[in-house]
């Protein structure tokens, strides 16, 4: 079974073709999908627990700073106190 030059090109055309629109149907629909109240809710609620979790982490590296500074503090007295009662 041979395949003609024009069998091969109508194929591929048609392919081509196919191909072409379906990414064009993909694109309308995520856009429709993307304009819809639900899709802007879940883009928002996205958005917001990316904020949160910034913020978490803000908050704990200042709670360790904070740490790190009573524990610099506290062996800075308890060194005065072991210099001056000596």
């Amino acid at each position: 079974m041979e395949i003609r030059a024009l069998d091969f090109t109508l194929g591929l055309a048609l392919g081509v073709l196919l191909g072409i629109g379906l990414v064009w149907l993909t694109g309308k629909v995520r856009s429709w999908l993307g304009k819809s109240e639900v899709g802007r809710l879940a883009r928002e609620n996205r958005e917001l627990k990316k904020r949160l979790a910034e913020k978490d982490r803000h908050v704990s590296r200042m709670l360790q700073d904070a740490e790190r500074l009573a524990e610099k503090l506290a062996q800075g007295k308890a060194l005065d106190t072991a210099q001056g009662g000596g």
